[in-house]
């Protein structure tokens, strides 16, 4: 049985995702991002899904076994399925505990659509290294740093929202009116944590710093507001890696992420 829960309830599924990582779950139970959360009980629960509008969703659950997997099998094809047709996303992302009974539920999950999966660790900040770092700090003559504000949710997805559009922070460095690199809060905030999302947009721009400068700038702002940055990236991605360590993170929880492809054709 599925049950999606509404605002007044949502908080029932709290419980089950409390490790950094599943901050975004917890945005979306406490209104504080877009999303849908399901249990397969309404007074006792023993799985949720949490689902953060757009790709992105959460999954935990109370020793879970095959007995949950009707549970999620509902919710993917009967309520995930037919919002991604109507947006056109071809990709859904879950992520969750890095436990076998995940890797039988899809192997056999929906024949048509491949599943791929990889590791990933959530990063917390050694605000100390941080300090030290920034401190050592020099930008560049030519580069223009600049505040931003984007919307938090795609732009394809705004439809099927209902919620007035929020906008997140972010800080950009422009070197002559082109943008190098952006660094953004994505939006995922709970019990003063949030994400970052990091980009350097041209290849030939990259390992110049420029992202590091861009991340810098962010979470300065960020800890000038009460709030510490979560930096998140897969296991194979070493150059990200490295751009978090120079920044004074350090590697706190790892987890699987399982990524549906095609699923909305």
């Amino acid at each position: 049985m599925t049950i999606e829960l509404l605002d007044n309830n949502t908080g029932i599924a709290a419980s089950f995702f409390q490790q950094k990582y599943q901050i975004p779950a917890q945005a979306v139970i406490h209104g504080r991002f877009p999303g849908k959360v399901f249990v397969d009980h309404e007074e006792n629960p023993e799985i949720a899904l949490a689902w953060a509008v757009s790709r992105w969703s959460y999954i935990a659950g109370e020793n879970p076994s095959s007995k949950h997997f009707p549970f999620m099998k509902e919710v993917l094809e009967e309520i995930v399925s037919p919002m991604l047709k109507i947006t056109g996303e071809k990709y859904f992302e879950i992520y969750c505990d890095n436990n076998s009974v995940w890797d039988d539920f899809f192997h056999e999950f929906h024949g048509n659509s491949p599943v791929r999966k990889h590791l990933e660790c959530t990063y917390t900040l050694n605000e100390a290294k941080f300090q030290e770092y920034r401190a050592s700090l020099e930008m560049p003559d030519d580069i223009e740093i600049q505040e931003i504000k984007l919307p938090i949710i795609p732009e394809n997805f705004r439809d099927i929202v209902l919620e007035e559009k929020q906008l997140t922070t972010g800080f950009t460095l422009v070197k002559d009116g082109q943008t190098l690199s952006q660094c953004i809060n994505n939006g995922f905030i709970h019990h003063g944590h949030y994400f970052i999302d990091l980009d350097t947009f041209c290849t030939q721009e990259r390992n110049k710093g420029y992202g590091t400068l861009a991340a810098c700038q962010l979470i300065s702002h960020q800890l000038d507001q009460g709030l510490s940055p979560l930096w998140e990236t897969t296991n194979s991605n070493i150059p990200s890696q490295a751009v978090a360590k120079k920044l004074g993170f350090e590697p706190a929880e790892e987890y699987a992420v399982y990524t549906i492809c095609g699923f909305s054709t």
